[in-house]
C-alpha cells in the first residue's frame, strides 16, 4: 500500500498550476495531436506516464489534458462524479452527432433520470429470471464451436464472443432473439463493429470535420447507423405491440426495453424517442464490446499459460460433472478459480484503459489547480502493473485473487483495480458481464481444448474506444468423452 495523496478540494488556494507538470513536447497550435494514434492511444499515454510520472500534461491542439495514474486520485475523481467531474464534453458532442443520446453520455439530472430506467433491466431478480435463456445461448455457442472443431476450422474467438454477447443482450434487454450464433451472415455485428472505432476516431479529431464534409469511413458509419436504427425500430414496434396486447405492463416491465417504453409512453413522458434509441444502441454496443473482449483476453491468457487453462478446466469439470453447460446459477459461485482468472485478465488487459473526464468547476487534484472545463485522462492500468500496488504486477497470476492467496502476493491494493468504474457511475452491467464470462468460459474448457493456430501472428492490442485483442487465432479440439 502507498501513502494517501492529497486528493481533490474545491477551489485552488495554495495549489500549483498545471504548467508546473511535466509532459511531452508538442508543436505550436496542434500540441501533441500528431503523436496520438487513436488505435494505440492507450499505449502512447502509458508510455508517457513511464517517462513523465504519475501526473503529467499533454496538449490536444491548444487544450491541456491532465493525466492521472495514481489509484487514490483515480478513485476519488470517479467517486466525485457527477457533481464535481463529468465525462468529457467532447464525448457527449460526438455521440450525439450520430444520434446516440443515452445514459452513457448523459450528465446531471438527465443522467439520474435515465439511470433509474436502465437499472431496472439489470437487477438481480431480472438476471435470475433470465439465466435459463443465457444457458440456451451458451448451448448455441457450444454447438457452433463443435462444428468448427469437427471440421478443423480456425475460430475467430473475438468475433464469436461478440455474436454470443449480442444474442445475450438482445434477449435480456429487449426480449428479442436475434440468434446470430446460428444464422448466416454478420447482420448487426457487421454494423456495430464500425461504430466504436469511428466514434473513437472522431473523439480525437482536431476539428469536427464531418459537419462539413465526410470521408468514406464517415459515410460507412452513416450506413451502419441507419441499418442499426432500422433494427432498433423493429424491436420497438414488436415490444410496443406486445404491450398493446397486454403481455407486459408499466408496473411490471419484462425487460429493459419495456421499462423504457413505459417511460416514453407514460403520462409524464420521461423519455424521448431519441433517448430510447440512444439507450438501446448504448446497451447493444456496451453489451457486445466490453464483455466479448474480456472473454477473448481470458482465452489469450489461457493459451499463454497452459497450467492456468488446466486448472480452470479441472474446476469446471468438478462443478459441471456430466453437463456441457452450467445450468444452475448457484453453481457459478463454485467457480472461484475462474473468477480469479477473469479478475487477473481484467487487471492486465483492461478493456477501458483510458477514461476521459472533465472538471465541472475550478478544483484541485493532487495539489494541482484544475480549471473548470479541463479534460482529465485516467489511466488505471498503469498502477495495475506497478509492483507498488501488486506483487509481481506484470505477471499473470490469478492466485493473487483467491481467499487463500499465496503469501508471495502480499502487495494487493484493490484501489488499483477499477474494471467497472467506481462511484455513482459504476457500470450497471457488471453482474450480467460476470454471468456471461463464467458461463461461457466454463463451457469452453469443459468441452474443448485450446490450440493456437499454426503461424498465427503475435496477439496485439487495438484501441477503438475499448481495447481488443488482434491476431487471436485459435483452433478448438473437442474433448474425448465429453
Amino acid at each position: 500500500m502507498t501513502a494517501q495523496t492529497d486528493i481533490t478540494t474545491p477551489g485552488h488556494a495554495g495549489a500549483r498550476t498545471m504548467r508546473t507538470l511535466p509532459g511531452p513536447r508538442g508543436w505550436p497550435l496542434v500540441g501533441n495531436l500528431f503523436q496520438l494514434n487513436p488505435t494505440h492511444l492507450h499505449s502512447t499515454l502509458e508510455r508517457w506516464a513511464a517517462r513523465y510520472g504519475p501526473m503529467y500534461v499533454f496538449r490536444f491542439a491548444r487544450h491541456p489534458t491532465l493525466v492521472l495514474t495514481q489509484p487514490d486520485l483515480i478513485q476519488h475523481v470517479l467517486r466525485e462524479r457527477p457533481h464535481r467531474f463529468r465525462r468529457v464534453s467532447t464525448i457527449e458532442a460526438v455521440f450525439r452527432s450520430v444520434g446516440v443520446n443515452g445514459v452513457f453520455d448523459a450528465e446531471g439530472a438527465e443522467w439520474h433520470r435515465q439511470r433509474r430506467i436502465v437499472m431496472q433491466g439489470f437487477n438481480t431478480a431480472q438476471l435470475k429470471r433470465f439465466f435459463p435463456t443465457l444457458v440456451a445461448m451458451t448451448g448455441r455457442l457450444r454447438r457452433r464451436w463443435t462444428r468448427a472443431a469437427d471440421r478443423g476450422l480456425e475460430v475467430d474467438v473475438p468475433h464469436d464472443f461478440m455474436r454470443y454477447t449480442v444474442d445475450v443482450t438482445t434477449n435480456l434487454a429487449f426480449g428479442h432473439d436475434m440468434n446470430t450464433l446460428e444464422e448466416d451472415g454478420d447482420a448487426i455485428q457487421q454494423h456495430l463493429a464500425q461504430i466504436f472505432p469511428m466514434l473513437n476516431r472522431r473523439l480525437h479529431a482536431p476539428i469536427p470535420y464531418w459537419r462539413w464534409f465526410k470521408l468514406p469511413a464517415d459515410r460507412a458509419l452513416d450506413r451502419a447507423l441507419a441499418a442499426v436504427r432500422v433494427i432498433i425500430q423493429d424491436l420497438v414496434r414488436q415490444r410496443s405491440a406486445d404491450r398493446a396486447r397486454g403481455q407486459t405492463t408499466a408496473a411490471r416491465p419484462a425487460n429493459f426495453l419495456d421499462a423504457m417504453l413505459a417511460a416514453r409512453d407514460g403520462a409524464e413522458a420521461t423519455l424521448t424517442d431519441e433517448e430510447l434509441f440512444g439507450n438501446v444502441l448504448t446497451i447493444l454496443l456496451a453489451g457486445e464490446d466490453t464483455t466479448a473482449n474480456t472473454m477473448a483476453w481470458i482465452v489469450h491468457f489461457m493459451l499463454e499459460h497452459p497450467a492456468v487453462e488446466s486448472r480452470v478446466r479441472a474446476e469446471a469439470d468438478a462443478v459441471l460433472g456430466a453437463r456441457h453447460v452450467v445450468d444452475r446459477m448457484e453453481d457459478l459461485e463454485r467457480l472461484t478459480y475462474l473468477d480469479a482468472v477473469a479478475a487477473e485478465a481484467m487487471r492486465l488487459k483492461a478493456v477501458a484503459p483510458v477514461m476521459y473526464l472533465e472538471a465541472n468547476e475550478d478544483t484541485a487534484v493532487g495539489g494541482v489547480h484544475v480549471a473548470g472545463g479541463t479534460a482529465i485522462a485516467l489511466l488505471p492500468r498503469v498502477a495495475a502493473v506497478d509492483d507498488r500496488y501488486f506483487s509481481a504486477a506484470r505477471e499473470f497470476r490469478p492466485e493473487r485473487w483467491l481467499a487463500d492467496a499465496d503469501p508471495r502476493y502480499v502487495v494487493h491494493d484493490p484501489r488499483a483495480f477499477v474494471p467497472f468504474g467506481a462511484g455513482a457511475r459504476f457500470c450497471p452491467g457488471r453482474n450480467l458481464a460476470l454471468l456471461e464470462i463464467k458461463t461461457a468460459i466454463s463451457m469452453l474448457v469443459r468441452n474443448f481444448g485450446l490450440v493456437r493456430t499454426r503461424n498465427a501472428p503475435p496477439v496485439g492490442e487495438r484501441f477503438a474506444f475499448t481495447m481488443m485483442p488482434t491476431g487471436l487465432c485459435v483452433n478448438l479440439a473437442a474433448r474425448n468423452g465429453v
